[in-house]
Parts: C-alpha cells; sequence; structure tokens
C-alpha cells in the first residue's frame, strides 16, 4: 500500500461503491475483484475551484472525479492558454500514468470536487497482476486517443465560429447553468482562438438572436438551434 498524501484520505464505504459502479462503466468486463482492487487502491481528494489535481511537468495522475468538474489546461511556449477537456463526474483521466508520464498539462478543480487518484505506479502493479484489467485500460487508452485526434482535426480544419459553436454545444450545460460551472472567459483557452476572435464570434451569435451575454462573464442561450451546425442538423434529427 502506497504512503497517503497528506491532501488525500482513503475511500468511505460509500465512495468505494460509488467508485465500483464508474469504474465499471468506465472498464467493462473487469471481473468484479479487479474492479474492487481498483476502488480499494484509490485515493480520495476534496478540493475548491483552481486547486489543481497535478500540474504542468509534475507525473500524470489517473483521476476521476466523483463530484463536481475538472479541466486539463496547458501553456504553450508561446504563453498561450489552451484548454484541451473538461471532465465531470463518472469520468476517467490520465490513463497514460501507467507508463510515468511526464504531464503536458494542467488538471485543476472548476468547482467544489470530490476526485479519486491513483498514483502511476499503483496503477502499474495492478494491471501488472490483471492482464483483463491491463487490457481494459489499453481499450480506454485507445478510445481516448481518437478523441484526442478528432480535436486536433477540429482545431486544424475549422473556422472560429464552428470552433465556438461545437465548444459550446458540448458543454452546453456548463456554459449555460445556474451558476454556470464555465464562464465565457474560458472560452478562448477551450476553443483555441484568441478573445478578440472569439469574442467576436460571440457578438455574432448575439446578434443572431442565439445567446446573451449576462455582465462580465456569463451567457444566456436564447435559441437552442443556433448551437447546431448544417453538416450536424441531419445526424440529429435522425437520432
Amino acid at each position: 500500500m502506497s504512503v497517503l498524501d497528506p491532501n488525500e484520505t482513503l475511500p468511505r464505504p460509500d465512495q468505494v461503491l460509488d467508485l465500483r459502479r464508474m469504474l465499471d462503466t468506465n472498464l467493462p468486463g473487469n471481473h468484479v475483484e479487479a474492479i474492487a482492487r481498483l476502488s480499494a487502491a484509490a485515493r480520495i481528494r476534496r478540493l475548491h475551484k483552481d486547486d489543481p489535481i497535478f500540474r504542468q511537468g509534475e507525473p500524470v495522475m489517473l483521476a476521476m472525479c466523483m463530484r463536481g468538474y475538472a479541466a486539463f489546461q496547458r501553456t504553450t511556449v508561446q504563453g498561450q492558454q489552451v484548454m484541451t477537456a473538461v471532465g465531470g463526474p463518472g469520468e476517467l483521466y490520465g490513463l497514460t500514468s501507467i507508463a510515468g508520464t511526464i504531464s503536458t498539462v494542467d488538471m485543476f478543480a472548476l468547482s467544489d470536487t470530490e476526485v479519486a487518484v491513483w498514483h502511476g505506479t499503483q496503477l502499474r502493479a495492478l494491471a501488472a497482476k490483471d492482464p483483463p484489467l491491463a487490457l481494459a485500460l489499453i481499450d480506454k487508452l485507445s478510445s481516448f486517443l481518437a478523441i484526442m485526434n478528432e480535436k486536433v482535426d477540429g482545431y486544424l480544419h475549422q473556422d472560429a465560429r464552428r470552433r465556438v459553436i461545437r465548444v459550446l454545444a458540448r458543454h452546453r450545460e456548463l456554459f449555460f447553468s445556474d451558476p454556470p460551472i464555465l464562464s465565457r472567459a474560458y472560452l478562448p483557452a477551450l476553443v483555441g482562438t484568441s478573445r478578440e476572435m472569439t469574442g467576436s464570434v460571440l457578438r455574432r451569435l448575439e446578434q443572431e438572436g442565439t445567446i446573451e451575454r449576462v455582465g462580465r462573464f456569463g451567457l444566456r442561450l436564447l435559441d437552442p438551434a443556433g448551437l447546431v451546425l448544417d453538416d450536424e442538423a441531419p445526424l440529429r434529427q435522425a437520432g
């Protein structure tokens, strides 16, 4: 058993049950014993908004929000901040920790958050003793890489308007909730454009009646149909 970090606690019995349910969803096909061992090895951190989970340049940790939301943000060599992902309850991140990878992003809390973490050495030791668990982790990592490739393709081949609309649609509940988890101040980092360009797109969407800017950082959704891109409309209608 690894030594507890001062900021970590062992999971309570009710948290172990939640962990088993969430892990079973993320890693289907594993034996009950494997999920139980992984749940028991978790360490729980309770965080406030903007508290770090791990930082750019530190070892990656396997992490799963049990309550609240977290984000991943990296600072480029030019000093630009790019938010690569937002994670909510039950979503598993940091699978590369199994190889002792050094993080290229900061993972931090977007709200009061309860997060389960596993150190890479823990995860590697568990996977080495449990081939079905190791295969499930490989499958999960493969699907994550496919999603990342799709995001990179979007950055390269979509204009600012489409990127803003996709981000607002993908994170609709976080931008337009009351109170919001994501303010419009996060948009440039999520979209990967300048504040000026993002602001220009928001002004056009406001003129079109899709959204309304509220106060210094808020957004209100007026017309959900305005967040459906033309090439996605047939797919959504078919679904």
